[in-house]
């Protein structure tokens, strides 16, 4: 794995993000709620809370571009997708979307995240995915 040390904010507020983002999509909690909820559960600064709200404020916002892109351009159905391995790819589609970083880190990022917090192989599906966009 690379060495990620000089990016640990980054990369923590991303795996935070996916963490929040799951969140939503499982409870449908609005975005106040997820905001003050992270931030006191995350109050050592090793969170972009600049990036998380951007984030979390497009994914509400946004919402009915990213399912219509997961569903239309990726050509997956609901029931097809695990909810973790949606939330990864709404989290790649906001950071493409918003042009938060260049799309090769960004993939990069969410195949790390489906590594970390997905099943082995899941992986696969999600950069074969994110290409598509």
């Amino acid at each position: 794995m690379k060495n990620l040390a000089k990016h640990k904010i980054a990369v923590k507020t991303r795996e935070v993000l996916v963490q929040a983002i799951y969140q939503h999509l499982f409870e449908k909690t609005s975005s106040k709620e997820i905001l003050e909820q992270f931030r006191k559960e995350h109050r050592s600064g090793k969170v972009d809370f600049k990036r998380f709200k951007l984030c979390v404020d497009a994914l509400i916002k946004d919402n009915e571009v990213i399912e219509k892109t997961i569903s239309k351009k990726m050509k997956i159905k609901e029931n097809e997708i695990e909810l973790i391995d949606k939330a990864i790819l709404c989290l790649g589609i906001i950071e493409m979307n918003n042009e938060m970083a260049p799309r090769t880190v960004v993939i990069d990022e969410c195949i790390r995240l489906t590594k970390k917090f997905s099943n082995p192989e899941s992986y696969k599906f999600i950069n074969a995915s994110l290409d598509k966009i």
